[in-house]
């Protein structure tokens, strides 16, 4: 990319950092999403598998990167790469958060009548569940994006 191009992305999503907070975490959220689940979901040919494994991260992570993501945009706020890229670590682990309820929730509602799952126990049972398996990779690529807005956004400063 050209520095004109990557001065004139920087300065429009300067103009709108928190729908550019929700895009980039939205983006990146469906993007790991697709990565993981890519072999059993297209496999199916189904609406709701797509809905609740692919769909629900990403509107999770957007909606955190909408609220919390602003600060990454505003170099006067976060001063360095380390706090952008922590930041974007926190954003991802709370889009995490939020995506667990939300995906119990959508489950229990559509599942199948020979299945006894309750809103609660699922909740409990992929918090567990996720905080050892994906956790990791989730704040992870949350960090790169953290930091990748930062370095954006602040190109601009220069």
């Amino acid at each position: 990319m050209s520095a004109k191009v990557v001065h004139q992305v920087a300065i429009v999503m300067r103009q709108w950092p928190r729908a550019s907070a929700a895009l980039v975490f939205g983006v990146t959220g469906t993007a790991l999403s697709i990565l993981w689940w890519s072999p059993v979901i297209f496999q199916t040919q189904a609406v709701l598998p797509f809905v609740l494994f692919i769909g629900t991260p990403g509107v999770s992570a957007a909606v955190v990167g909408g609220i919390l993501g602003k600060p990454l945009l505003d170099p006067a706020r976060v001063r360095n790469s380390i706090n952008a890229a922590l930041r974007g670590a926190a954003i991802a682990s709370l889009a995490l958060l939020l995506f667990v309820p939300l995906f119990a929730t959508l489950y229990v509602l559509t599942q199948a009548p020979h299945e006894h799952w309750s809103i609660p126990s699922l909740t409990l049972l992929m918090l567990i569940g996720s905080a050892f398996v994906v956790w990791w990779l989730v704040a992870l690529i949350g960090a790169a994006a953290g930091w990748a807005l930062y370095l954006i956004t602040s190109y601009v400063a220069r």
